[in-house]
């Protein structure tokens, strides 16, 4: 299991890095362009990848934490203690992998099926995001319960996210070219995820100097990426002239 573990790890690490580098190429390419799609398309790909592996690792982790973790315990330690601990890290990593999941596909999913709503009404579809809605006040709540503060923040961002996406799916009529601002919305979520489990994995190395401080960076995509979602979306909707109330076939 650990070997399995290992291997996943370093796919995850290798696809994550890739993903933080492709994230920005549709950003500086013009919409509808062939290098926007094709690095697009390779964003999502490498992202589904993380997130698939990420989920597995978690999971793996969950059901057996002292077997594959390990390591963290000494001969001081109380082995049920850091097997909390442990399980407490990779519940949210399970969750981020959701997050990271659900966003990048509606961002996809949003631009093939345009005004035509009931296309994102599928219950496979919709599911996904449920569970994103349902499962953030869970994970607030745990942050809060063990005092976390990463597992509070994502919590209530994830909660929100999967709120605002559920409402998009069922909205009965879209304002004209509302689609775009939607994509544009959930690919910055999409970063939001990739970079959080960057500086979560790595930050625990890169800044475990600093304390508690370290939370500042874990969070500071979140914050950053909703600030950057909120700009952008005013900017796009005069650039692509969204207007109110146009009817959807649904």
């Amino acid at each position: 299991m650990t070997y399995i573990h290992s291997i996943l790890l370093f796919l995850h690490i290798l696809l994550g890095g890739a993903a933080l580098v492709l994230f920005w190429v549709p950003f500086y390419t013009q919409k509808g362009q062939l290098n926007h799609r094709k690095f697009g398309a390779y964003y999502k790909n490498a992202m589904y990848a993380v997130a698939a592996s990420g989920a597995l690792m978690s999971i793996m982790v969950l059901s057996a934490p002292l077997a594959i973790k390990g390591h963290l315990a000494n001969a001081d330690s109380d082995p049920e203690k850091v097997a909390h601990t442990v399980r407490l890290f990779w519940a949210f990593l399970l969750y981020l992998s959701l997050l990271s999941f659900t966003t990048t596909r509606h961002a996809i999913a949003v631009l093939r099926a345009r005004s035509q709503l009931t296309l994102l009404k599928a219950p496979s579809y919709i599911l996904p995001i449920v569970l994103l809605a349902v499962l953030g006040p869970a994970l607030a709540y745990l942050g809060y319960s063990n005092n976390q503060t990463l597992h509070m923040v994502f919590g209530v961002l994830g909660f929100i996210v999967g709120v605002n996406m559920l409402k998009y799916c069922f909205k009965k009529e879209l304002a004209q070219r509302e689609w775009i601002l939607e994509h544009i919305g959930a690919m910055i979520g999409s970063g939001i995820g990739a970079y959080t489990a960057f500086l979560a994995f790595g930050g625990r190395v890169l800044f475990s100097d600093l304390g508690q401080w370290q939370i500042a960076f874990w969070v500071a995509p979140g914050v950053i990426g909703s600030v950057a979602s909120y700009v952008m979306t005013k900017k796009y909707s005069k650039v692509f002239s969204v207007t109110p109330k146009v009817a959807s076939s649904v």
